[in-house]
């Protein structure tokens, strides 16, 4: 009873909202997908590279969520279950076409106020850690895709993955450590090259 009465606002709309989505409402269903739609489609992307693949895999994901519905217990949070859904058609569609994973790393909005050198050296910077991600093993890419690239907990990770707390700390952990060690390794090509 204790839990219930701490539970903020946020998480039992939340989970008022999943109630009614297993129920079947669709009014519920549309509210999930206005709220989850973006985060579902930047993870496809992340892992699909181009748009039309992205939004054919966050619509398929969709699909899937509302079909395999009653399947969602409750154990996890409907954004970390449709995370999971939408890598795994992503997943599903790169091994149909045989391809590696290469993550994305879209730029922003450029910065008219930064010298034009220090944009293309930062661009160059992006590109190459964009490359050095996607060397990582696929576990350590998923990982920090998922921490790094969409900003999300340590807990959301884990549900996502079906990995512990302890293991997601683990591997990006992992992951930082290659990737430094593969961008120092970089850095000094680029100095014997010059």
């Amino acid at each position: 009873m204790e839990a219930v009465l701490k539970q903020s606002p946020q998480a039992s709309d939340e989970t008022h909202l999943a109630d009614r989505f297993r129920s079947g409402e669709q009014a519920a269903f549309e509210e999930v997908m206005t709220r989850h739609r973006r985060t579902v489609y930047a993870v496809a992307r992340r892992l699909l590279r181009n748009h039309e693949d992205a939004d054919e895999a966050a619509q398929v994901a969709f699909v899937k969520a509302w079909k395999g519905r009653e399947r969602f217990l409750g154990n996890a949070r409907l954004k970390t279950w449709l995370v999971r859904i939408a890598m795994n058609v992503a997943k599903s569609m790169l091994a149909a076409r045989r391809e590696t994973r290469e993550l994305v790393d879209e730029p922003g909005p450029a910065d008219l106020s930064i010298d034009p050198g220090a944009r293309l050296d930062g661009l160059r910077l992006r590109q190459e850690l964009r490359l050095a991600v996607g060397t990582l093993p696929p576990r350590q890419q998923e990982v920090v895709m998922l921490k790094v690239y969409e900003d999300l907990t340590y807990r959301e990770v884990a549900e996502i993955l079906e990995l512990s707390d302890g293991a997601v700390k683990a591997h990006l952990h992992q992951a930082v450590s290659n990737l430094r060690r593969g961008m120092r390794s970089k850095k000094a090509e680029r100095r014997e090259r010059a």
